[in-house]
């Protein structure tokens, strides 16, 4: 089985354990010292990620090398990060939405009863396009399952 082929409740589980070990090995990610497969062996050696997946799962070779291209994708994406705000000016920040975008967010939020448990305006651009996707497809491109937290169907249809 492929992550991507996982729920993405799970996803999201795996995505917020996954980012919280990332950002305490940092320095040897960027270094370059740990490499994704060895990430990936001790994610799987260590015991909580036996609450998310089965074992049976987290042995299979195929759920293994997806994990570890997932993590290459996560830290891909957290070395752009990094080098973003390296360069980054003090003044600026990120893409902000449009108005359109928040229009057509509100929207659509609206329309199909789900509610964003942030506000509007800590969301960049990039993140309403995510959550825009999410609600009409209810799916999830790898490495934004952050999005899946931002987005609640209501209680209240």
């Amino acid at each position: 089985m492929q992550i991507e082929q996982l729920d993405l409740e799970t996803r999201s589980k795996i995505y917020n354990y996954t980012k919280k070990i990332l950002r305490k090995y940092q320095k040897g990610i960027t270094t370059g010292k740990l490499t994704a497969d060895k990430f990936v062996e001790n994610i799987i050696s260590d015991g909580y990620i036996n609450d998310i997946l089965d074992k049976n799962l987290l042995s299979e070779n195929d759920f293994k090398q997806s994990y570890t291209s997932y993590i290459n994708k996560l830290i891909h994406i957290q070395k752009e990060n990094l080098s973003k705000s390296k360069k980054r000016n003090v003044n600026s920040t990120p893409e902000k939405p449009s108005i359109s975008q928040k229009i057509k967010l509100k929207n659509l939020l609206e329309s199909s009863g789900y509610t964003l448990s942030i506000p509007i305006e800590y969301l960049n651009s990039c993140d309403v396009d995510c959550i825009i996707k999410y609600i009409t497809t209810q799916s999830i491109d790898l490495g934004n399952e952050r999005i899946y937290n931002y987005v609640h169907k209501s209680n209240l249809n």
